[in-house]
């Protein structure tokens, strides 16, 4: 089906300039909530939603699934936003193990996508005809560049076929989505049998023959995209290469108000407050964490092996030789079982009696840990930005990560250490137990708190996704 030319449909929709500018979004991941852990696209959706309804003159409506349906409608009750209610657990991009996207069927797929056509175009209408009366939504973001594009380019050809106006689609291009599709095409190249490929082609090639990133002045085609970072952009432009490269927007995550600084803290008073159990394998392994630590490195990330939480377990061994019993290592995320399995057997072989795994952690909860952690490590190998980076940052905590991916857009030597790459993961490994010692036996923490916190600033969530709204209407109105 093809959708009118722009002489046809107003990609502005020829809104009167003193009517609302209603944005709808189009999430890939749950909402944080405590009935369900989410990825860092799940919150930065929500936050940046909370934002653009902060603004005068702003409407923002989104949907995002809940897996198992965890997070019901009924419970929400907010006209502003709907939640997919699944029967099963959200797909996820880049992880190997369990629940992905291009492990699941095509007859899960095409139902995915048809339940999400239906459930947008009846809100995308449900808004424009009650809670914005008089007013069309202008702008459709769909985070992530694989599924939620497809379904946004369906709903665009529905709604033209039955007369209603097409806003501009934009592609948040969070980095995940790009790595699956990155994985499917090396495979492909490579030449490997069906059988034997871990990333079966699935999206990749059906974006490039719908033509999704093609002509962007195709109306239900993305019309602009947003990149987390200047590598995001070079990886989405590899892979779609007649994708028009004046149409990005930088846009970097940004922290939330509560990861603000706490020099009062104290690790022990907050280690009490938070109460936090080692989740171990077994109920015998369970049990309730130390609180008389000295110091605190935190690991926050999604259990897939890109995040390199197997690096942070080795360089655990040669911390804690170091310091002994006085450094406690968290390891911060949802523990996907497989993988979770993995790690925890390889944290108990390397002998490591102070670094424990805790599961999720709500965003106020993981804000006073950074604020009373010595040092936070986050080793991704091309981190596609790093938003947890600049989230210690905030609470002027310095960081390790790697030397590789978005955090070089803003990693100085003021506020931490880049490790150098290797693809062995015992030198790697050794790297970073080095630059971690360092950190505090020089106390980085108070010498580099301030400069931190200064380095941070730029990324608050309000001030970005503010100045994200405004370099969009001057590019599409």
């Amino acid at each position: 089906m093809n959708l009118p030319s722009n002489s046809e449909t107003n990609l502005n929709n020829g809104i009167d300039p003193s009517g609302k500018y209603v944005i709808f979004q189009l999430g890939s991941y749950p909402w944080q909530s405590e009935v369900e852990a989410t990825s860092g696209s799940g919150i930065l959706h929500e936050a940046q939603h909370e934002v653009f309804n902060s603004m005068d003159g702003v409407a923002s409506y989104s949907i995002f699934p809940s897996g198992f349906g965890r997070q019901k409608n009924q419970d929400l009750n907010r006209n502003d936003v709907r939640i997919y209610e699944m029967d099963s657990e959200v797909p996820e991009y880049s992880h190997p193990h369990g629940h992905r996207w291009s492990g699941v069927s095509q007859e899960y797929v095409d139902k995915f996508i048809s339940d999400h056509v239906d459930l947008v175009y009846d809100y995308m209408l449900e808004v424009e005809n009650t809670f914005e009366a008089g007013s069309k939504i202008q702008l459709f973001i769909a985070h992530h560049t694989c599924v939620n594009c497809i379904i946004a380019k369906k709903v665009m050809e529905k709604r033209a076929e039955n007369g209603y106006s097409v806003p501009p689609i934009v592609a948040f291009l969070h980095g995940t989505a790009m790595i699956m599709m990155v994985n499917e095409v090396r495979e492909l190249a490579e030449s490997l049998a069906p059988s034997d490929r871990k990333w079966p082609s699935s999206f990749h090639k059906q974006l490039t023959e719908m033509g999704i990133f093609n002509d962007y002045t195709i109306p239900g085609n993305v019309n602009l995209a947003y990149a987390i970072s200047e590598e995001n952009m070079e990886v989405f432009s590899e892979l779609f290469p007649k994708f028009n490269k004046d149409r990005f927007i930088l846009a970097n995550p940004g922290f939330n108000a509560c990861f603000v600084p706490r020099p009062e803290f104290k690790l022990s008073d907050v280690l009490k407050e938070a109460g936090l159990k080692h989740i171990g394998l077994t109920e015998e392994d369970t049990y309730d964490i130390r609180t008389d630590y000295k110091h605190m490195i935190v690991f926050v990330g999604q259990f897939v092996g890109w995040k390199r939480i197997d690096a942070v377990l080795r360089a655990a061994r040669i911390w804690e030789a170091e310091f002994g019993d006085e450094v406690l290592t968290l390891i911060v995320g949802k523990q996907k079982k497989e993988y979770n399995i993995e790690l925890q057997n390889l944290n108990k072989s390397l002998g490591n009696k102070n670094t424990s795994f805790v599961g999720p952690l709500l965003q106020p909860e993981l804000a006073k840990l950074f604020a009373a952690s010595s040092i936070c490590t986050f080793p991704s190998k091309a981190e596609p930005f790093g938003m947890v980076l600049i989230e210690s940052l905030a609470c002027g905590v310095p960081v390790v990560g790697a030397d590789s991916g978005g955090p070089r857009d803003f990693m100085t030597k003021e506020v931490g250490y880049l490790v150098p790459e290797s693809d062995d993961i015992e030198v790697f490994s050794e790297r970073l137990a080095e630059a971690v010692i360092k950190a505090i036996k020089e106390d980085w923490k108070t010498k580099m708190s301030e400069d931190c916190i200064k380095v941070a600033a730029p990324f608050s969530n309000t001030l970005k996704t503010m100045k994200l709204l405004e370099e969009t209407r001057d590019m599409i109105g």
